[in-house]
């Protein structure tokens, strides 16, 4: 029986397991009447428990399954309000298998005559309708997606040779809600990258970071290739998969004609041909040529057939004599062959796949050869095939040989001294000659003495060059007045583990009694080849301008320095107030020009802008702020840079500018000359970073470097010092590249050394307090590890950060475990970026514009409260300082420019609106466990807007500028930069007039104050900064629960309580909504009802505010004005919450208050009545009728139910 009781505008479907009633039941249904929103009683079987759902109005007659189904889609993760009320798709095998119409003689009759007509595809051959595929594009079919998931919680996470590998995981994979569909199932087109492609690997996640299907990968066998298919395993094939148990064979010739042409079966085929010539004639036609469809035996493992042209007799009839044999049965379910020639493909391409890709010596007793597949062959066939000879050319046996279980390699076992090196390895037509491994080059060769360049007190100098493969090495000596003048040169000698050595003294090189100042690079020389390399040890460089590299030179000049004579002497590391662990950090961003490159500083600086000295002048800012640490962008030498002008850039423009963000390093020991006052000196750039450090630890403020490991910009910079050996490589031993240069391949010994030795030296000599790891997941965990610990044994409060994104590829086959966001369960030494609470708080790439909770999108509230105790949903971390806690960096859009995107509104119109949802972000920030990160300008809400009057107005799609995002709601200018790394200084600058003048920019001088009031706040106690998660478990709770009056799973209040060490109780929240929120607090937290506001609407800090704005105390909560954030305190000691009366507690924890947003008013004690407007009390009126009907109705649905009972 169905009853129907209104009561304002919400339903719920109320389901009876079992319904006994009597006097109590009608009272406590009553009761139930009283007090919730309209319910539906609906009888349900035995086995059914009791649910409660909400159904909307207009739906009341939908079938309560629908409503499940809908909720439980609108609560996937991410979705965006339009998306949860649109995609309800359940995701699956998105096709089904297509069964074959044989033909008659196919099916088992009489093959008297086998002449068939076309039967109906085993594939949808989807292609033929669909879409062309773009140039330089690969299309990407997937027959079935994981199942039990949304599709909008799905994407495609792709890297290796595409032109935009996937970043910030899980959001930044490619949204499968883009997805097209075809008979086949869903197909997306990725762009391939420009150089290299070989191979594409992808997987699909969800949007709580899950991997789905685990890691894929595949060979792209030729530049033609644009398509793949991936089965229901998410295998992938190169030609769409045909139902198992049938093998098509596609024959091609160049004419194109196939009359009187058929195919004979033999082997494991359900119908062989019997009626020679008659086999099964070729007339169905696809997009390889003519193709028959042939059903298998069961277990088949072979299949044979001729193609015959029956207009032929004798010999001639066949196309081409020999039988055509194929055992990959397995693995395949097309084949293809062409014209006369003799062998079976397992693609159209026409690559032998089974092909010898790379061969390396990894021991002196073992050869790896590496094949692009292993399919179909035993190592038995191997064996006889494959061949190994050395350097003379004499046959060298194989003793043994077996196959790597995980990896398409061969491994050879027999007798490859060092003498007979290099040998080459010889499988069918194909030759590899099996250079020496970075394995062996690690055994024979690792060195753990000092290398590079070390300048004695008397001017003289040591050199260390390791490259085992050099035959000879000379050291090039330039001019200190004129780079470009070579004065001399000198032959170094090979010793020990692949080490150069020589000793420059006044006797080396004609004129030089003292070698400081003066420039060199190495000659190398390998056979024929002679290559001019930078000492990847040098201390500094000459000037460097790239436009000046040509082939000869492709680098900058090393310079003999003395670092430790450069700088202050008496440089220690920092002392930081109350910083004894990771989670005390505030970490703040700044890049080093951007920093004092305002016009606005003209006049007012003693040193040139945007350098190391002038950075210094601007250091007090930072202090009075309060942040703990500063970290600069990489300042180490990167590539992309004429450091001879320092002209500033005044026009807005984000392409073709002498600006760097500095992610494309050159080197990892000597710093860029870019920021130093005369980049002509050498020594001067050292002294300045020393100084800067200096006056940033005498301001009790630590110093964090960013620095970029995983890849160079130029894949020569070490290729050239010892090929096949620095880089991550693939099984052709060429090096693995990323963002244009090589990904430094740090499980290789002297690969890790140069991480390793960088972080130790700049730690020993800087005296640097930390370091930021760019795409740390590209890293082995052990390399990071053991930089850690070398950093903390000279600096025990060394602090280490990274992106720990899932980006990891190393060697081609070797797996390692990677540093990135899945191994913070197992280390406490390094912290990595939380993209969960960045994404939750405010969308991030590839989502940004989308609505977050502090952009008007409804959040989990549980799933918010998780990242705030820095528990984020997408990795498990076991300490709060494995998690930084942040909003926004130097990459994407700034917060103020990614708030205006989602809420749609120009910033001219809607600025006091985009500053308050700052505030709530950087409260949220600031007040989150783990270890707090602001970016430069954060603060007062830095924009990157383009000013620029060739973009006033919306351009063309093809016009729009480089890393430009466009607000729609902008009239004037649109368009905002959202990596400005090749911006301009009008782009980039930090308005210090926004900053620090409160009379000239009141709105964004009261966010600056207001951040620094929340620094302060978190500095204060370490109820922000807890160490362990038992701590905080134990003391960090959430208050605004779901299902607790009008509190949703996904709302846009939040409220938490955290206790400090010595028993004070803060508790935040967070009013995300655009109108005003009532909380009525649970009896647990009515100790806050005395509170102290800390934080109001206007300001924050850790001083009592006496009279907030933004926040009302009632007799039994608070309510809260719209994009307003509060914090409350009280002091430790006893707590007794206000007694209440039995209604008050009964009443809902949240309510919408329905005036508009309410203006502040003065702090309320508990004994004290809330003013009417503010909180309207609801229900009054109605209650007594209510009450009354409700047991009217309870009473006659328990009639009835009586009843039915007896009948």
């Amino acid at each position: 029986m169905t009853k129907r009781v209104t009561q304002g505008s919400k339903q719920y479907k109320y389901a009876i397991k079992k319904l006994s009633i009597g006097v109590v039941s009608v009272a406590t249904g009553a009761s139930i009447l009283l007090y919730s929103p309209q319910v539906l009683a609906q009888e349900s079987s035995p086995e059914t428990g009791v649910m409660l759902t909400q159904v909307e109005p207009e739906k009341q007659a939908t079938e309560q399954a629908d409503s499940v189904v809908s909720e439980a889609v609108n609560a996937s993760a991410g979705l965006t309000p339009e998306s949860s009320e649109k995609r309800t798709e359940a995701v699956g095998d998105s096709s089904q298998a297509i069964e074959p119409q044989l033909s008659t003689n196919q099916s088992g009759a009489s093959q008297t005559d086998q002449t068939s007509e076309p039967a109906k595809p085993l594939a949808t051959d989807a292609a033929a309708t669909a879409p062309a595929i773009a140039a330089d594009h690969l299309r990407l079919h997937l027959k079935a997606l994981p199942k039990d998931q949304s599709l909008d919680s799905l994407g495609l996470w792709v890297w290796d040779d595409v032109d935009q590998p996937s970043k910030d995981w899980p959001n930044g994979a490619i949204p499968l809600a883009t997805a097209k569909k075809d008979d086949y199932g869903y197909y997306l087109d990725v762009k391939l990258a420009e150089k290299q492609r070989k191979q594409i690997s992808y997987l699909i996640n969800n949007k709580a970071g899950e991997n789905l299907s685990k890691d894929q990968h595949f060979q792209l066998l030729t530049p033609e290739m644009n398509e793949a298919w991936a089965d229901e395993t998410y295998k992938i094939h190169t030609y769409e998969p045909l139902k198992k148990g049938y093998i098509r064979i596609n024959y091609h010739n160049e004419t194109g004609n196939y009359d009187h042409l058929a195919v004979w079966l033999f082997k494991d085929v359900q119908n062989p041909s019997t009626d020679w010539p008659n086999g099964l004639d070729l007339v169905n036609k696809g997009p390889y040529g003519a193709y028959v469809d042939v059903p298998l035996k069961e277990g088949a493992k072979e299949i044979g057939f001729l193609i015959l042209d029956k207009s032929k007799s004798g010999d001639a009839i066949k196309v081409q004599p020999k039988d055509y044999l194929f055992k990959d049965l397995d693995n395949h379910t097309q084949i293809f062959v062409r014209d006369t020639d003799p062998k079976v493909y397992n693609n159209p391409y026409y690559i032998d796949q089974v092909s010898l890709k790379g061969a390396e010596q990894t021991e002196l007793r073992e050869l790896r050869a590496t094949f692009t597949t292993l399919e179909g062959l035993d190592q038995a066939d191997v064996l006889k095939a494959i061949k190994v000879t050395d350097k003379d050319g004499k046959a060298v046996t194989v003793d043994e040989l077996t196959f790597d279980k995980d990896n398409p390699v061969v491994i050879l076992k027999g007798d490859f001294n060092v003498a007979g090196a290099d040998y080459t390895v010889t499988f069918g037509e194909v030759s590899q000659v099996a250079r020496q491994s970075w394995q062996l080059k690690d055994n024979l060769y690792a060195y753990d003495g000092e290398l590079g360049a070390s300048l004695a007190e008397d001017g003289s100098v040591n050199l260390a060059l390791w490259s085992p493969s050099a035959d000879s090495v000379k050291v090039v000596v330039y001019d200190k007045q004129d780079q470009t003048r070579v004065v001399g040169q000198a032959d170094l000698t090979k010793s020990d583990r692949g080490v150069w050595r020589t000793h420059l003294t006044s006797d080396s090189i004609k004129g030089i009694s003292d070698y400081t100042g003066y420039y060199y690079l190495y000659e190398i020389t390998r056979g024929q080849e002679k290559v001019m390399v930078l000492d990847p040890y040098a201390k500094s460089l000459a000037a460097w301008n790239n436009a000046t590299a040509t082939d000869q030179i492709k680098t900058a000049k090393a310079a003999f320095v003395n670092p430790s004579l450069a700088g202050p002497k008496d440089l220690d590391f920092a002392k930081i107030d109350h910083f004894t662990k990771r989670e005390d950090a505030i970490i703040y961003e700044a890049h080093v020009r951007d920093f004092t490159s305002d016009p606005s500083l003209d006049g007012k600086l003693r040193n040139e802008f945007g350098t190391f000295a002038a950075f210094v002048e601007k250091l007090d800012y930072l202090k009075e702020l309060g942040v703990t640490h500063v970290q600069l962008l990489p300042v180490l030498s990167y590539f992309y840079v004429n450091e001879l002008d320092k002209s500033r850039s005044t026009a807005y423009t984000s392409s073709d500018n002498n600006y760097n963000w500095g992610y494309d390093p050159q080197h990892y020991f000597a710093l860029s000359g870019m920021y130093s006052a005369n980049p002509n000196d050498p020594a001067l750039r050292i002294a300045e970073l020393k100084n800067l450090v200096n006056e940033i630890h005498k301001r009790g403020m630590g110093i964090i470097l960013d620095v970029v490991y995983n890849h160079t910009a130029r894949t020569y910079l070490f290729e050239d010092l010892e090929p096949h050996y620095y880089h991550f490589m693939n099984a052709d031993g060429t090096a693995r590249e990323s963002f244009g240069g090589g990904r430094l391949g740090t499980t290789h010994a002297m690969s890790r050394r140069i991480l390793v030795d960088s972080i130790t030296y700049l730690t020993r000599e800087f005296k640097v307090d930390g370091f930021r790891f760019d795409m740390m997941g590209d890293h082995d965990a052990a390399a990071i590890e053991q930089a850690f610990k070398a950093a903390k044994a000279i600096n025990p409060n060394t602090i280490m950060i990274g992106e720990g994104w899932r980006t990891y590829q190393g060697d081609e086959g070797k797996k390692e475990t990677a540093a990135d966001q899945d191994w913070m369960k197992a280390t406490n030494t390094v912290g990595v970026f939380s993209d969960d609470i960045r994404n939750t708080l405010k969308s991030g790439f590839p989502n940004e514009g989308t609505a977050a909770f502090i952009t008007g999108g409804a959040k989990n509230l549980e799933g918010l409260f998780k990242t705030i105790k820095a528990q984020p949903g997408n990795f498990e971390a076991d300490a709060p300082g494995d998690v930084v806690q942040y909003i926004a960096a130097h990459d994407n859009l700034t917060l103020h420019d990614v708030i205006a995107k989602s809420i749609n509104k120009d910033p001219k119109v809607a600025e006091e609106e985009i500053h308050k949802r700052i505030r709530l972000g950087n409260t949220l920030i600031l007040t989150a466990q783990g270890t707090a990160f602001i970016h430069s300008g954060q603060e007062y809400g830095r924009t990157k807007h383009l000013l620029n009057p060739d973009y006033k107005t919306k351009v063309a799609d093809d016009k729009v500028p480089n890393k430009a995002t466009l607000i729609d709601a902008v009239a004037e200018y649109p368009y905002f930069i959202h990596d400005s790394y090749d911006s301009s200084d009008a782009v980039n600058h930090f308005d210090w007039a926004k900053a620090t003048d409160g009379q000239a920019n009141p709105i964004s001088y009261q966010t600056q104050a207001y951040t620094k009031g929340l620094i302060a706040l978190r500095r204060s106690s370490d109820a922000f900064r807890k160490a362990s998660m038992a701590d905080v478990n134990r003391d960090v709770t959430l208050i605004t629960q779901a299902g607790q009056g009008d509190i949703q799973k996904d709302d846009l209040i939040i409220g938490y309580q955290t206790i400090a060490s010595n028993g004070d109780r803060y508790a935040v929240f967070v009013n995300a909504d655009s109108k005003a929120r009532a909380v009525v607090l649970p009896d647990r937290y009515r100790h806050l009802l005395g509170a102290q506001v800390l934080v109001d609407a206007q300001q924050a800090g850790t001083s009592a505010i006496a009279n907030p704005k933004g926040i009302q105390f009632t007799k039994d909560g608070l309510t809260i004005d719209g994009l307003t954030a509060i914090v409350l305190k009280v002091a430790a000691g006893p707590v007794e919450a206000p007694s209440q009366t039995k209604q008050a507690r009964s009443e809902q924890s949240v309510r919408p208050v329905s005036t508009a947003v309410s203006k502040a008013s003065p702090l309320m004690t508990p004994d004290q009545k809330p003013q009417q407007a503010s909180l309207p009390q609801t229900g009054e009126m109605t209650s007594k009728g209510l009450l009354a009907t409700g047991m009217t109705m309870l009473v006659a649905a328990s009639s009835l139910f009586i009843k039915r009972q007896k009948d």
